[in-house]
């Protein structure tokens, strides 16, 4: 895509969903370069739509400044999503660039009182767009880099959770299924302002490890895991998960996908091998 295309530039600002779907599966560097070259009015809304961990990965490309900017352009909820999930010395780098009235505004979504659930969540979720296949899915889990969860998180086009599913589940579904068709809408999360003390009858944890967390507005800001609720009220004042099948079966499932990619390489390069040799 090239910036000074009229069309190009037309796509990105009137259809920043759809640009950022494309973009996702454009590599980190090039993505960077290219909002380097737009204005922060034509690509501030494409990054924010774009899902958190591929957006943040190419705010760390970017200049200080340049991210500072780009946040600021963007509604402050969103902001604060990419904004918490930089590393720290990122972080620290874009608030000294802020405003007072910015950085106010930023930390009352980013501070949590010590025993909410916001102190405790963890912002690195794996998501899905729910307009998506699942072919298309499984070939964005195949280019993540760190383990993939069980349960994958589907949001619309607001960041909003709409459903979960598992990754068996994923895995064991035909490719042209659309996700939000295949999807379970019970995700049982948790309010990002509940207090650690609420979640002693939550539901979720009689089935799952890890609950998403949400906004009042449902939007998604990460999940909690069941260790650190653990860890703050005590193992005894709550009811432990229990392992469900389809777990089991999402981690086969991770085997198999990695022994396939495997297969598939040797048998590339023993082709290749056979045609040099001709």
């Amino acid at each position: 895509m090239k910036v000074e295309n009229a069309v190009s530039q037309k796509f990105l600002l009137n259809y920043p969903i759809e640009a950022a779907r494309s973009l996702e599966q454009v590599a980190t560097e090039d993505i960077a370069a290219l909002f380097s070259e737009l204005s922060f009015e034509t690509s501030a809304p494409v990054l924010a739509a774009m899902l958190s961990e591929k957006a943040a990965s190419c705010l760390e490309l970017m200049k200080a400044s340049y991210t500072a900017k780009l946040l600021a352009e963007m509604p402050l909820s969103t902001a604060a999503r990419l904004y918490r999930i930089l590393n720290t010395e990122d972080q620290e780098a874009v608030l000294v660039l802020f405003s007072d009235k910015m950085k106010k505004r930023l930390q009352r979504y980013i501070e949590y009182p010590p025993f909410s659930v916001g102190a405790m969540l963890d912002p690195w979720v794996d998501v899905l767009p729910e307009t998506i296949t699942v072919g298309e899915a499984i070939r964005r889990i195949k280019q993540i880099k760190h383990p993939v969860k069980c349960e994958l998180y589907i949001i619309d086009d607001a960041y909003k959770l709409v459903g979960i599913i598992e990754l068996g589940r994923l895995l064991t579904s035909g490719h042209h299924a659309i996700l939000r068709d295949i999807m379970s809408r019970k995700s049982q999360p948790v309010s990002v302002n509940a207090l650690t003390e609420s979640l002693l009858t939550h539901p979720g944890w009689k089935t799952r490890q890890r609950l998403p967390v949400v906004e009042r507005d449902k939007t998604l800001l990460g999940a909690l895991e069941y260790q650190s609720v653990q860890e703050t009220i005590g193992s005894s004042r709550i009811d432990k998960p229990q392992d469900s099948m389809e777990n089991l079966l999402s981690l086969a499932s991770l085997y198999w996908i990695s022994m396939a990619g495997l297969l598939s390489s040797l048998f590339s390069m023993n082709k290749s091998g056979k045609e040099g040799k001709k």
